[in-house]
């Protein structure tokens, strides 16, 4: 699997992580392990309904626990593709 997405995809998710109120913008980047944004099932489920909202993509929670950002963000981006 690849590791790299375009910046626009990772720059969504951080503005996601940013808005609810967690996270600035220097704890986010491409490296940066899901698991240990998403602390809580609730960050996870609010996760995946932003995405869902904005990219109108459904997101599988445990994907959101197992991969690093920029990994996530190429697997939403083919998804996207996809379609």
């Amino acid at each position: 699997m690849t590791t790299s997405a375009p910046e626009s995809t990772i720059d969504l998710i951080g503005e996601i992580l940013i808005d609810m109120g967690e996270f600035t913008a220097g704890e986010v980047h491409a490296d940066a392990r899901l698991q240990d944004l998403l602390t809580d099932s609730l960050m996870v489920v609010e996760m995946a309904m932003a995405l869902h909202e904005r990219l109108g993509v459904k997101v599988d929670e445990e994907e959101l626990r197992d991969l690093i950002l920029a990994e996530f963000a190429a697997v939403l981006d083919a998804r996207r593709n996809a379609r």
